[in-house]
Formats: structure tokens, sequence, C-alpha cells
């Protein structure tokens, strides 16, 4: 009896490792993680980039603890550094930490059934960026300098919730259901943004008309009805322009008109709010974060792992790093 007991488990354990490969299997496979290329590093000091590589270290090691990848590989890098604009004066040095959620796939071109390679591309991926919010074209902790635009563009404004601020959800891809989550951490109840106010946009404007007009005189009559919207909005009482600047997208250097906030194709017209940082600390500290969740959600793999992720991503103790 004894035997046939034995030769039963050694039959079971042989038909299980002969199974084929499937999603189902795979997906409890426990994972990896592997340190990808080495970003770049561009315009910081030797000495900054120890402490900033310091964070990102606190950053991966806050996160692997908690969390024990399954069914995948999560494929993690970092960057380093700034592009500059003229005039541009910065406060602290941008820099992130990447996660890349690679799937276990099952390997149809092999004879063996049993094979699984890492997947190569993934919709699915966690930054978690200091002094720089790249939805925002790219927000960072500097002021504007030379740029073009003269703003920024929010699509919405943060909402309060647990302490954190929320800057939405958007869906990416409208092909397909991926969407990305993102927050804002930042020192108390303080942003790094301001509005700029109607005033402020339309002398931006007419700034870029009149650059528009200099380099191209045979447009002018054409663009005289822009200025005239322009300058007719401009002698409305300081009220009306000291509101939020809210438009077109659009309607950038062809002024119409403001709309309210949440129009379909709006969005908010922010500044730099310079007197959110601390100056006198060094521009490795972080002074805020965003965290950006992207995810695909047809697959429960990235689902799994993306939620399982959400509990190792301490908001409290991203706070706590700042302005160290």
């Amino acid at each position: 009896m004894k035997y046939i007991i034995l030769s039963s488990i050694f039959l079971f354990s042989i038909s299980l490792s002969a199974q084929d490969c499937s999603k189902e299997i795979l997906a409890q496979k426990p994972g990896t993680w592997k340190a990808g290329m080495k970003g770049s590093i561009v315009n910081v000091s030797a000495a900054d980039l120890v402490k900033e590589k310091a964070v990102t270290a606190g950053i991966h090691k806050m996160v692997s603890s908690n969390y024990k990848p399954m069914g995948c590989q999560v494929l993690y890098s970092t960057v380093f550094g700034k592009s500059m604009v003229n005039g541009q004066t910065w406060i602290a040095d941008p820099y992130y930490y990447s996660m890349y959620i690679l799937r276990f796939l099952c390997d149809q071109q092999s004879n063996d059934k049993t094979k699984y390679y890492v997947d190569h591309a993934t919709p699915t991926t966690v930054n978690i960026s200091a002094n720089a919010i790249y939805s925002l074209n790219t927000l960072y902790a500097a002021d504007l300098g030379d740029d073009f635009r003269g703003y920024l563009k929010l699509k919405q404004r943060p909402v309060k919730k647990d302490g954190y601020y929320f800057m939405g959800e958007e869906k990416v891809n409208y092909n397909s259901p991926i969407y990305e989550y993102r927050w804002l951490i930042t020192y108390n109840d303080t942003l790094p943004f301001s509005n700029l106010n109607r005033k402020e946009y339309l002398l931006i404007q007419k700034k870029r008309l009149e650059k528009a007009v200099r380099e191209n005189p045979g447009e002018k009559a054409y663009l005289d009805k822009y200025f005239k919207n322009i300058n007719d909005y401009l002698t409305k009482p300081e009220t009306e322009l000291s509101k939020p600047a809210v438009c077109i997208w659009n309607d950038e250097e062809r002024f119409e008109k403001f709309v309210e906030e949440g129009t379909k194709g709006s969005f908010i017209a922010i500044k730099p709010n310079l007197d959110y940082y601390r100056k006198k600390l060094p521009k490795s500290s972080p002074q805020f974060f965003t965290v950006v969740y992207k995810i695909s959600k047809d697959d429960a793999v990235f689902e799994d792992n993306m939620e399982a992720i959400k509990k190792a991503v301490d908001f409290s103790t991203l706070k706590n790093m700042l302005g160290k």
C-alpha cells in the first residue's frame, strides 16, 4: 500500500511538471527583479548625483521590501538630470525611478510546451519622480526661463485625498484600456505651481502675436481680430482679469474667449510657484514627488501586481523624504 501511494505521488508530480504552459500557471509563478540599463545623467554635479542616487535607492528598497512580483519580471531603472533652457534658474534637480511590469508569456514557438519567456515591452509602469511633473509639459523646480509658451497646461485641478493630491485619471489610448493615475506629494497643503490669471495670459498671447507679425508681416490683417479680442478683454475690470485663465487648447495665439473649468478641450494655465521651495537646500533634495501608475486593464497579472505595488509605495515615507 505504501508503495502504491508513493508511486501515485511520483506520477502526480510528473504530471504537474509536464503540464502545458498557460497564463494561469505563469500568473502564480514567483517573479523576479532586474536592474535595467542605466539611464541618462545630464547636468548634475557629482556631489548632488551621489545624494540623488541614495534617494532612488531608498525608493527601490521601500518598494522591493514590501512587494514580491508574481507572474512577471520587474525591470527598474533611474534617470538623473535636466535639459537646460536659456535664462532658466534651477532650485532642485529632477530625477526619477521607474518600474516596468514584464509578464511571463508562454513560448508558442517552442516544441517544449512548458517553455515561457519574459515579455519585451509593457504598457504597465510605475514612475516616481522627484522635483518634476511630466504631465504638465513639464513642471520643474525652476522658473520657465525663455520657454516659448510662457505657461504650463493643467487638465484638471488636483484634489486632496488622504493628505496627498490626486492629479487625476486619464485614459491614455482610446483604442485600448490603458489608464494613468497621477499623485502629487508635497510639503503640507501647498503646491509647486499657481494659477496664471487672465490678464497675465492675455499679455503673453499679445506678445506672441506681436512676434508672429514681426516675423511674417503678411499675417497682420488675419491676426488683427485676435489683437482686438485681447485688447477688448484687457479693458474689463480687475475683478474679471484676476480670475484664473481657463482656455481652449486650440485657441492659443488665436484668443477667442475664456471658458469655464471642466469645458471639454480646455486647460488651466499655470506657472511655477517658486515660493513653494526651500531655497537653501541642495539641488539633490526632493522637494516634491509625483507618482504615476500606468496600467493596461486587460490582464490579471498587470492588475494584481499593480495593486500590490500600490500597497508597497508608501506615500508617508515619500513625504518624510521631502527636504532631506
